[in-house]
């Protein structure tokens, strides 16, 4: 955008050149005639002094048309690579937010999977706890009883076998009963050892789970934040873009143009005026004003003053200016409403286009709609104005 400024620049220094050069032309006609005029001594020379002069205006003309062809045509290729790379900037955000939202709508989804899942694992885990936590203990009380009962069988054989009336069949009975018992014991440990190798089991298959869902989640959120860096790249570059449309369009725009620059944030000195004049009218009004504007500023640029409040507009949620904060109270009864609404608005365009170094910001201002131009309205701007200069060129 500056080498097209400069090329139209330097194509009217050029014209501006032709345009001086066009009267010493004519000077040197017209001391031409006046040489013919004071005699005819000399004629001959004369001539060919003057026809000399014309020669060397046709080559200086000729040379500059050649220059505005060569520049028109690079031109041409200039507007043609702009378009180009406006397009591509425009699909690239489309196909960029396309695929954001994409991506998070899906990791929405995998999230709500993932607790739905969580939540039906820890419901599958505690049941199994409870579960074979009864069966456990139900038969960790049936080993003990078959352990107390055979002690008290073991007991009674040594009784026995203490006592010589003790017949060989009471005494044969005794012993298959505890073989019996020791077996219905070995088979509860084994049925207590396998149903704690199958708990063991199911709850290290859902550790594994967990944690490959874990992964899963750990990987949709670096795609995520790495989509979400790729948008800030791109909205950083639009910023560039618009930053250097404002540069460019400073000394292009004026109040007659339905696009102008505005100073956001930046007081306007008439309300202060005006109320000066009525508030003190034998005071020095422009030294007042002027003073009292510039105390206010120094408060706009205040980081720590917050005179703001989160108020529901239309169904969103928006931060306005608070009418209750105490400086803003005290300045509105002191000096009226006007004055009011001059600081309440620049701290309001501070908070939106420069909320973190609240300092006065340059913007393109759509003047018709009072709002702020968007890049687009900007560039067709700059198309219009490009074609302009075009057919300027083109009727010369």
């Amino acid at each position: 955008m500056k080498e097209e400024t400069g090329r139209t620049m330097h194509f009217q220094e050029e014209l501006n050149f032709e345009e001086k050069f066009q009267p010493h032309s004519q000077l040197g006609r017209g001391k031409c005639r006046e040489e013919q005029e004071s005699g005819q001594h000399g004629e001959d020379f004369r001539g060919n002094v003057c026809e000399e002069a014309l020669k060397k205006e046709r080559k200086i003309v000729a040379s500059l048309i050649q220059e505005i062809e060569y520049k028109n045509q690079h031109l041409s290729e200039l507007q043609q690579k702009y378009d180009e790379t406006t397009a591509s900037f425009r699909a690239l955000i489309t196909e960029l937010t396309e695929n954001i939202n994409f991506q998070h709508k899906k990791f929405l989804a995998m999230e709500l999977e993932y607790q739905i899942r969580e939540k039906m694992l820890m419901d599958e885990n505690t049941r199994l706890h409870k579960d074979c936590g009864a069966e456990i203990r139900w038969m960790q009380s049936q080993n003990r009883r078959l352990h107390c009962e055979l002690e008290g069988k073991t007991r009674a054989l040594e009784e026995c076998k203490t006592q010589k009336y003790l017949k060989h069949c009471e005494h044969r009975r005794f012993l298959q009963e505890i073989k019996k018992l020791k077996e219905e014991l070995q088979l509860q440990d084994q049925k207590s050892k396998a149903i704690e190798n199958n708990f063991a089991a199911q709850i290290t298959e859902l550790r594994n789970e967990l944690e490959e869902k874990s992964d899963e989640l750990q990987y949709q959120e670096s795609l995520n934040n790495t989509l979400i860096l790729k948008e800030l790249l791109s909205r950083q570059e639009l910023q560039d873009a618009r930053n250097e449309s404002i540069n460019s369009l400073k000394d292009v725009l004026n109040n007659r143009t339905t696009l102008v620059i505005k100073r956001m944030g930046e007081i306007d000195p008439k309300a202060f005026q005006e109320a000066c004049l009525q508030k003190f009218p034998n005071g020095d009004l422009e030294y007042i004003s002027a003073k009292l504007c510039s105390s206010w500023e120094e408060y706009l640029r205040d980081v720590n003053w917050q005179p703001f409040k989160a108020a529901t507009i239309k169904g969103n949620l928006q931060e306005i200016v608070d009418e209750d904060d105490e400086k803003l109270k005290e300045l509105r009864n002191e000096y009226g409403e006007a004055v009011y609404r001059a600081v309440a608005n620049a701290v309001l365009e501070l908070n939106q286009y420069n909320p973190s170094g609240r300092f006065v910001v340059s913007e393109v201002w759509n003047s018709k709609e009072g709002r702020r131009a968007t890049l687009k309205e900007i560039i067709q701007y700059l198309i219009k104005q490009v074609k302009t200069h075009k057919r300027k060129r083109g009727s010369l």
